[in-house]
């Protein structure tokens, strides 16, 4: 007989809940009876963290004697209550008040009638174009919940706000890794859908944490919209950046290296084993891409080149295959000059390639977009998600910071201060 699983505390305090769910209606409840019931629970949790909050906030807890020798006291709470409305229908709360009015609270602000989780599905319909007559309509069939058009103007408006603050935030001095890349989303324009490239930058800093430095909206990808968007990077305060990871976009590699000097553009292996397959007839991709492979999958740089020269003289008269191989093989070249943990980090763009295919998740088959502003309001709450997940930083950045240091040196260790 299979031994039963011991279950852990948190197993087992999910197991009480669900004990007590069934005790309270008494038979097997239907899923609106246990959506009520869990409404009600999330009424008083949250209720007790408000609670908790403003004893944090007085110093002291409403049972404690402190409460004399404190300049401020405790005014009871919102004599109605408060009515705010969440995801899982109605709640009502009795904020905290202090005499001097001091008090604001960060769960449930002032004024503020409905929780987080609306925004993200009002945005998305607005960028869908539904109006907000639409939109409330939406969500009080769905949630049974009533928002007012005033109250969805607020959310979009609020939103618009964030993000225009978020495109103009102060960014690190240094970005050891920096990837560059375009997708497309479509727009309508003069009662047309048109096709918009949507620029964005992904960084690394010196703490080896993730951050999206930017998305910008133009009618297409060029060299001069990359130019004036590492010009603004600049005026939003870095400094240096040590290696750029790009597609091949003509002129581009140069223009970084005029704006950030002693950056290193480093085109993507990945793409040039891509483009070169493309060229090929199906009856030579197997053996041609082999053959290349052994060229930027080599030890180190003499081997590498060793490989190219092999290249080279297998395939000497396939002109437009060497034509392409040549003109990339100066990037190959460059990955042997930096350790492996260096490498492995510029050797492909499938960090902001990994970020792009999450952008069109919310882009992608959706239809137009009823404008740019309702495109980067939806690009802009998509990121905010991600960039949660990125707070632990890169997986053995330890070992990519000695690289670094073994590299770069001072030049690394002064943002590192």
């Amino acid at each position: 007989m299979a031994k039963k699983k011991e279950l852990s505390e948190e197993e087992k305090i999910d197991e009480q809940i669900v004990e007590l769910l069934m005790k309270k209606t008494g038979h097997r409840p239907s899923a609106q009876e246990v959506g009520s019931i869990i409404n009600k629970m999330y009424g008083k949790v949250i209720q007790r963290l408000l609670d908790v909050e403003f004893d944090e906030f007085m110093g002291y807890d409403k049972n404690s004697h402190e409460e004399k020798n404190s300049t401020n006291r405790r005014n009871g709470t919102t004599t109605k209550g408060k009515l705010v409305k969440t995801e899982y229908g109605s709640i009502v709360v009795s904020p905290h008040r202090d005499r001097q009015g001091e008090f604001e609270p960060e769960l449930i602000k002032k004024r503020q009638r409905v929780l987080e989780g609306f925004e993200d599905k009002v945005i998305a319909m607005y960028a869908r174009g539904f109006s907000l007559a639409d939109i409330s309509k939406t969500i009080q069939e769905v949630y049974s919940i009533k928002l007012s058009e005033e109250t969805l103007s607020n959310m979009t408006k609020a939103v618009c706000d964030e993000v225009e603050d978020w495109q103009n935030r102060p960014l690190d001095a240094c970005y050891p890794f920096v990837y560059i890349d375009c997708l497309y989303a479509k727009v309508k324009e003069d009662l047309r859908s048109t096709k918009k490239a949507i620029y964005v930058a992904l960084g690394v800093n010196c703490l080896g944490i993730k951050d999206i430095l930017g998305i910008w909206i133009d009618d297409t990808e060029s060299t001069s919209k990359w130019c004036e968007i590492l010009d603004e990077l600049k005026a939003r305060g870095v400094k240096d950046i040590f290696f750029v990871s790009l597609d091949g976009l003509t002129g581009l590699a140069d223009k970084i290296e005029e704006t950030f000097p002693k950056t290193v553009a480093q085109r993507c292996i990945v793409h040039i084993d891509r483009n070169i397959y493309n060229i090929l007839p199906k009856s030579m991709t197997k053996q041609v891409m082999a053959d290349f492979k052994q060229i930027y999958t080599s030890s180190n740089l003499a081997h590498a080149k060793e490989a190219y020269n092999n290249f080279s003289e297998k395939y000497k008269e396939n002109t437009k295959l060497m034509k392409k191989v040549d003109e990339n093989i100066s990037y190959v070249f460059q990955l042997f000059e930096y350790p492996v943990e260096i490498r492995k980090m510029i050797y492909t763009t499938n960090a902001i390639e990994s970020l792009n295919a999450a952008l069109r998740k919310v882009t992608r088959g959706k239809g137009s977009f009823i404008n740019e502003t309702a495109l980067m309001k939806v690009l802009y709450l998509r990121v905010r998600d991600l960039q949660k997940t990125w707070a632990k930083g890169i997986k053995e950045w330890t070992s990519i910071s000695r690289a670094l240091i073994s590299v770069f040196g001072d030049r690394y260790l002064e943002y590192c201060k």
